[in-house]
């Protein structure tokens, strides 16, 4: 969401943004104008002219591959990384679960933005908000903290509570929280939708994973993943070699910040989490939306990243296995410079309605 200790990371010059050789377009994504600059001509065909045939060479030399990291790498590699940005989100809104979400979403902020009125969340009064917060959350400019959105609730008279992990927790003591605090909640709410953001996404999939062979699990009937560093991220990698640790345990020192530097490392380390990642299954009763971040003109080099991401995650990892994706164009990881009270509320409302059909 907003600033968090990943600013850090930045700050201290892990990676830089895509800026020479942009191409200015103005075109069509999710059947809706977009206007934006493209890194690639191809990717500008994809938005303008989705029919050309270099555009559909693309998409028949793909055509049976995963639409995984891996696949997206050798797409940026071959062609460049908006090309590969727009063929993921491209072929996840063909998909019908995604492409009912998305153009649900996109539809009711608009709606939102015309009537500028106040939000009506009654639809909300049955169901208990969990929110799992992100790094460092009780930074007062932490977006991760939820603050802007319980704020909302609390004028709603919305039932919820924000899981107090520990903010620089590692990530198999904050699931550990986590999954015995929504014990207890399940043991009072009968219909429970989590929230979380960032690196709380990591810690609630482990959570509901060990969650799913227990009678807690019913009464979860959703679960919104916000940016979720789901397989950590190749920052942390990077940051993990003894000469960056150094500079970076600098970094932290002169802000202040406590934490377990060489835990939190091996947490985000994205050569490692992508197996951890694999043994974490989510219970297929839960619906899980997430919400993804495409930057796309202000993705990260490859100096860091090999493909398409917003900024600490590849976008293929921040998805569920399962679940539906929803896109958020033109931000980054932390979300700045939208609405997330209209977004989230969006989301809610897909979520409650669906449940009745």
């Amino acid at each position: 969401m907003k600033k968090s200790i990943y600013i850090i990371l930045f700050s201290l010059g892990c990676c830089s943004a895509i800026s020479q050789n942009m191409i200015p377009v103005e075109g069509i994504l999710f059947g809706r104008p977009i206007q934006t600059n493209v890194d690639h001509e191809l990717a500008k065909k994809m938005l303008t002219n989705p029919t050309d045939s270099s555009v559909m060479r693309l998409l028949s030399d793909y055509s049976d591959r995963l639409l995984n990291t891996e696949t997206l790498t050798e797409i940026t590699q071959k062609y460049s990384l908006h090309v590969a940005t727009l063929f993921f989100v491209k072929k996840k809104y063909e998909q019908e679960k995604n492409r009912s979400l998305q153009d649900y979403y996109l539809a009711t902020i608009e709606a939102f933005y015309n009537e500028q009125g106040e939000h009506s969340l009654s639809f909300l009064q049955d169901y208990f908000i969990v929110f799992v917060p992100g790094f460092r959350y009780l930074h007062v400019d932490n977006g991760g903290n939820f603050l802007d959105q319980r704020l909302l609730f609390d004028v709603a008279g919305i039932s919820y509570e924000m899981i107090m992990i520990e903010e620089t927790g590692l990530v198999e003591d904050n699931a550990n929280i986590i999954v015995n605090r929504m014990k207890e909640l399940t043991a009072v709410h009968k219909q429970i939708i989590i929230i979380s953001v960032s690196k709380g996404g990591l810690e609630t999939a482990i959570a509901l994973d060990r969650l799913s062979n227990s009678q807690h699990l019913s009464s979860i009937k959703a679960w919104i993943n916000v940016g979720g560093i789901l397989k950590g991220t190749p920052v942390a990698d990077r940051w993990a070699r003894p000469f960056m640790r150094f500079w970076l345990a600098s970094g932290l020192f002169w802000k202040r910040i406590k934490v377990d530097l060489k835990g939190l490392l091996t947490d985000l380390s994205y050569e490692q989490g992508k197996e951890r990642y694999s043994y974490i299954k989510i219970p297929p009763s839960i619906k899980t939306i997430n919400l993804v971040a495409v930057p796309l003109r202000q993705q990260a080099k490859r100096s860091v990243f090999t493909s398409p991401n917003d900024g600490f995650s590849y976008l293929a990892d921040t998805i569920t296995e399962g679940g539906i994706a929803v896109f958020e164009m033109g931000v980054d990881h932390f979300f700045q410079g939208v609405d997330l009270n209209n977004r989230m509320v969006a989301l809610l409302k897909y979520i409650v309605e669906s449940r009745k059909y």
